[in-house]
């Protein structure tokens, strides 16, 4: 039983790192916290596009009426092989 648990456990780790490296870009947006005006997005650091996600975060954050992205340090995800990142949504001060 514990080997069969194993083992499902490990496909399922296995179909998400993939599904992450094959969207276009090589990330996916898997978290947002509307309260803290953030989001987080999890990459493949080998395979990332990086202007995309850039591009993507950017067009979060101007939906929502912010004008200016802070990311927050990358960290190696719970899956194998992948980081995720946290970006917030602020504005840029004008003098």
């Amino acid at each position: 039983m514990n080997k069969l648990m194993t083992g499902s456990l490990a496909l399922v780790v296995l179909i998400l790192t993939a599904c992450t490296s094959s969207k276009p870009g090589a990330f996916e947006k898997v978290d947002e916290d509307p309260a803290a005006n953030s989001v987080q997005y999890r990459f493949n650091p080998t395979t990332v596009n990086k202007q995309a996600l850039a591009q993507n975060v950017e067009r979060y954050c101007t939906e929502r009426g912010f004008d200016k992205v802070d990311p927050i340090k990358p960290q190696k995800s719970r899956l194998p092989g992948l980081m995720t990142i946290w970006y917030q949504c602020n504005y840029s001060i004008k003098s």
